[in-house]
């Protein structure tokens, strides 16, 4: 029986990629550089510098590997990447189910900012930065991700693993605990 349903923040709910180049782009822009990608190796730089530490240390990594004359702190940089975030198309359907099914919903993030789950009202029951965090039965544990790779981590780990698109086939075919009168 599934009673925790746990998604992944980045790459599932909320479109990071599109907001960390956004913000790059504008950084580079801004020290007299033209991105012709529109910021995409920038945002694989700052990814790469954040090493673990988070999103603003890669920005701020970022500025002193490029003498960019910077303004504002890695920090601040980091609020303008969840100001611009957004949910990925599904990702509120999908949270939805899974709280219309009646499971404990949790989000996964690893290190970016969680401050742009206030997209999806206030559904989830926590944060963890790791799927082996969670305070269940692994195999009672659904997580949802659209990283081929991150769902074999989580079922190596002995939990149950799907892609959003998969969840409602999942949530159906997975019994819910009922609780009968016996007279």
């Amino acid at each position: 029986m599934i009673e925790v349903v746990a998604f992944a923040c980045r790459g599932t709910l909320v479109d990071w990629t599109g907001a960390i180049e956004a913000v790059t782009y504008e950084l580079a822009r801004r020290n007299g550089e033209s991105p012709l990608d529109r910021g995409a190796v920038l945002r694989r730089r700052v990814e790469a510098l954040a090493d673990g530490d988070g999103l603003a240390h890669g920005f701020e990594r970022l500025a002193r590997e490029r003498c960019y004359r910077v303004d504002t702190e890695g920090s601040e940089l980091l609020a303008r990447v969840v100001a611009i975030a957004r949910p990925l198309p599904g990702a509120r359907e999908a949270v939805a189910l899974a709280v219309g099914a009646g499971r404990r919903v949790l989000a996964v993030s690893r290190g970016e900012s969680p401050g742009a789950l206030y997209l999806f009202g206030g559904v989830f029951d926590g944060l963890v930065a790791s799927p082996e965090e969670i305070d269940a039965d692994r195999d009672a544990i659904l997580y949802v991700s659209n990283a081929r790779w991150r769902r074999a981590e989580a079922r190596s780990a002995g939990m149950r693993a799907v892609a959003s698109r998969a969840l409602g086939q999942a949530l159906a075919t997975s019994s819910v605990s009922a609780t009968l009168a016996v007279p």
